[in-house]
């Protein structure tokens, strides 16, 4: 499963993929802190209006979910592709279509052995597009608390995050419910490139 991410580190990427700005946020993220994520708009922002095809927001890399008591939900920052439909964390946000975008210039993970960490990064540079669901939950001071998760693929072994084709994103984000599990396959290995090494677990 994926142990950190580097945020996609040029904002140009959100204008001339979303024509967005782009929050500030870290430069690498792990589980429980802060990351950007690009979804459609919030419904219950867009009043009688017209608003544009996205929006970026900043949120928590694990998903608080609804009925969480305080928020201090733990191990939901990857949802299982297979099985999030259905499963009690993820559940809601699946249903009402809550999917978002990661872009990061690398995401990492466990090589197995507890010390060596693999790098995936795309062959030609761009940022990796990350598929995920999001989620806002109101805490019981009444403030809103969004946050995230990964979805990701494979076996109990070896899970990968769901990498998008840059075709597949405008699409990913504003589907029906109903095809949501179709753009969620494996991403061409020959367009990726793995880096091996123990110092990548720096900041």
């Amino acid at each position: 499963m994926p142990t950190h991410y580097q945020a996609a580190s040029e904002g140009r990427h959100f204008v001339e993929r979303f024509g967005i700005g782009c929050p500030s946020a870290l430069a690498v993220v792990r589980p429980g802190e802060q990351g950007v994520f690009v979804r459609r708009p919030r419904a219950d922002r867009l009043g009688s209006k017209v608003a544009g095809r996205f929006e970026a927001a900043a949120g928590r890399w694990g998903l608080i979910p609804l009925f969480s008591p305080d928020g201090a939900d733990l191990l939901t920052h990857e949802a299982h592709a297979e099985t999030a439909a259905a499963e009690r964390n993820f559940l809601q946000p699946w249903k009402r279509g809550h999917r978002c975008v990661v872009l990061a210039d690398t995401l990492f993970h466990s090589g197995g052995d507890g010390k060596a960490v693999i790098g995936v990064t795309r062959y030609d540079g761009q940022p990796l597009a990350l598929a995920g669901l999001w989620n806002g939950w109101r805490s019981p001071t009444g403030q809103c608390v969004e946050s995230f998760a990964l979805l990701t693929l494979g076996t109990p072994a070896r899970r990968n995050a769901v990498i998008l084709p840059d075709a597949w994103v405008d699409d990913w984000l504003h589907c029906a419910v109903e095809e949501t599990a179709s753009f969620l396959r494996p991403f061409t290995d020959d367009q990726l490139v793995q880096r091996h090494s123990g110092a990548m677990l720096a900041r």
